[in-house]
């Protein structure tokens, strides 16, 4: 009987519930449920970055990759350069350049710690950076001196005219002698500087720096994970623990981390220096047949996944001053490389489809490349495919970075794939003019006499007129360089001068990544200035 009730009150509740869904409706009323209300996004106010405990917070003794970023957040420079080079003011009001003087106001802005930013601290980090090991010294190069001619404005001197030499004054500025801090056992704490963030002394986290920035920025808080080496970074990027991570892949290797991702242009100019004191190398046509038969566009795809732009010209696609002057073709062009050789006399094809002159000299080169870059080696292997559809053999020898860096400095190469940190000044200077430390394979200085010293200018043979006319471009170009600095000659100019006599043969220029957590939102300008470009303006919306 219990049992059966028990039946019954069930059968009763069911039959409710259907009974109550089919209930007319009040007219005007909808038939599906109501929606719930929303809850809005929880957003956090912090993120995580690596970094290493045991390296410095001081730009200028900082060793790892991942300290060397975080210090863009404690210290601003006068100057950043954004993400297409073009300079953005920081600490610097305004700046003017006449001549080889650069002269700087600075803004009225205060250090972490309250103190007024003066001329003198400017003049301090100056001093630091040209002493140091670090990029800054490198980016420098022109400045020969710094001096502060009142409390807020600093003088430049540089020893050339450089119109763009804002782009190099990115170099962190912190409080005179803060670099000398200890605590009470001595141990060294982070320089003070006028950063967007703030380290604690323990260095585990960095804070928003209130007293220059306020409170409205999004980001409070950087919380840091320590990862000493190469293979803890990977492990905590694969795992997702940082919300950001940077690469410049200049090993090669890539760390994929889930998320998104955005290109750093790096201006590191990937070329095929050319050893124009070697044969037919001097021949300026030779060198424009190499150039066009080249696909960069392959290359920037299947040896370098896309973290390159094919190179148009000499100097950086995406800077706006060259974009209207540089015209050198990204896919191969077989008809124009292959014109360029008839027209030197390359007429005949051998057995094995290479050209070759009435001489019977053939088409083929030797192309060093350092063994250690497993990206550069197949980009070499790419070049030699390429030239062989044009009729130039091109057989790529691999050696390791020691061998292959005597192989250069002496000139005992006929081609080389080479890697050049062009600095942000887009100064070129140091790969064509000789002397320059990136000057590889310049053509033997002519004698007295007038000849050259691996040719005679009267040989009638295409040789012998090819290295007469070589002796004159070569010494062209030195002229239109100083031309250009001197106001004589415009950029332009010098772009087209680079294309028509081919010094060295562009192939692409290298990008690095920026990797970020999906969650983040206005992640915009990050460059190889400041990775952490826009962090001010961050929000991140879990989801």
């Amino acid at each position: 009987m219990k049992m059966i009730k028990t039946s019954f009150m069930l059968f009763c509740g069911i039959a409710l519930i259907l009974l109550s869904s089919c209930r007319a409706l009040p007219e005007g009323a909808s038939s599906s449920a109501p929606e719930p209300e929303k809850t809005p996004a929880a957003v956090r106010d912090h993120i995580t970055l690596l970094y290493s405990a045991s390296d410095s917070f001081d730009p200028y003794k900082v060793k790892t990759e991942v300290n060397r970023q975080l210090c863009r957040l404690l210290y601003e420079p006068l100057v950043k350069t954004d993400n297409a080079f073009r300079p953005v003011y920081c600490l610097a009001q305004s700046a003017e350049i006449r001549g080889t003087t650069c002269t700087v106001t600075l803004k009225n802005r205060l250090f972490s710690d309250g103190t007024v930013l003066s001329a003198e601290d400017v003049v301090y980090s100056f001093g630091l950076a040209k002493n140091s090991e670090s990029e800054y010294r490198y980016k420098l190069y022109e400045a020969a001196s710094v001096s502060a001619a009142n409390s807020a404005t600093v003088v430049f001197k540089m020893t050339k005219a450089d119109p763009y030499f804002l782009n190099l004054l990115d170099f962190p500025i912190i409080k005179r002698g803060s670099e000398k801090r200890t605590d009470t056992d001595s141990v060294s704490l982070p320089p003070i500087g006028c950063g967007r963030y703030v380290s604690d002394d323990a260095r585990t986290k960095l804070t928003l720096n209130t007293v220059s920035f306020g409170n409205a920025a999004a980001i409070k808080e950087v919380r840091l994970i320590n990862a000493p080496d190469a293979e803890s970074v990977s492990h905590y990027v694969e795992v997702n623990a940082a919300d950001l991570y940077y690469s410049d892949i200049s090993d090669g290797k890539i760390i994929r981390m889930s998320g998104n991702k955005k290109d750093i242009q790096l201006n590191h100019l990937v070329a095929v220096a050319v050893n124009r004191g070697d044969g037919a190398l001097r021949q300026g046509a030779l060198r424009q047949a190499l150039s066009a038969g080249i696909d960069r566009e392959k290359i920037c795809r299947e040896s370098y996944y896309n973290n390159a732009i094919p190179a148009n010209g000499f100097f950086n696609p995406v800077w706006e001053p060259v974009k209207a002057s540089q015209n050198i073709e990204t896919v191969a062009n077989r008809e124009i490389s292959i014109a360029n050789l008839e027209k030197i006399g390359y007429n005949d094809i051998d057995h094995a489809g290479i050209r070759k002159n009435a001489n019977g000299s053939a088409l083929s080169f030797r192309l060093i490349v350092n063994s250690e870059n497993r990206m550069r080696v197949s980009a070499a292997n790419r070049i030699a495919e390429a030239l062989a559809e044009c009729g130039i053999r091109i057989q790529v020898s691999e050696m390791k970075y020691a061998d292959y860096l005597a192989a250069l400095t002496a000139g005992q190469f006929q081609l080389a794939l080479v890697e050049v940190a062009v600095t942000p000044n887009m100064d070129l200077s140091a790969l064509t003019l000789e002397g320059g430390s990136a000057a590889f394979g310049f053509a033997p200085k002519s004698d007295k006499t007038g000849k050259a010293e691996t040719g005679d200018p009267s040989d009638p043979s295409p040789e012998g007129n090819a290295a007469a006319q070589e002796a004159e471009e070569v010494s062209a170009l030195p002229k239109l360089v100083e031309g250009f600095y001197n106001g004589g000659n415009t950029l332009a100019d010098l772009s087209e001068a680079l294309q028509n006599e081919m010094p060295f043969i562009p192939v692409c220029y290298r990008t690095g990544v920026l990797f970020y957590h999906d969650e983040i939102e206005n992640v915009t300008d990050s460059s190889m200035s400041d990775i952490y470009f826009s962090i001010t303006s961050y929000t991140i919306h879990q989801q």
